[in-house]
């Protein structure tokens, strides 16, 4: 089946929202958090917890914390640093 298009023609739309547009954001997490999740994963070892997240090619990245058997979720990047301040930590 022929659409009549090339593959230097882009689909109709230009990907900005119209007005009254009130969708959310779909992804929670920030793009490019890799160098401040290996930061904070450095943080929580020094406290005793490992930090572990999901594979980001995989889509929406979700986060957790373990210390004795124990599994904390955290849903985004800014939970995480919420939680390393409750457990006496910083960056």
């Amino acid at each position: 089946m022929h659409t009549g298009t090339t593959s230097k023609e882009t689909p109709a739309g230009d990907g900005n929202p119209t007005a009254g547009h009130t969708d959310s954001q779909t992804v929670p997490n920030p793009p490019d958090t890799d160098k401040l999740f290996h930061t904070l994963r450095a943080a929580y070892a020094m406290h005793g917890h490992a930090l572990h997240r999901t594979d980001p090619s995989d889509g929406t990245v979700i986060y957790w914390a373990e210390r004795w058997g124990l599994v904390r979720y955290l849903p985004t990047i800014d939970t995480v640093r919420q939680f390393l301040e409750q457990i006496g930590g910083r960056l």
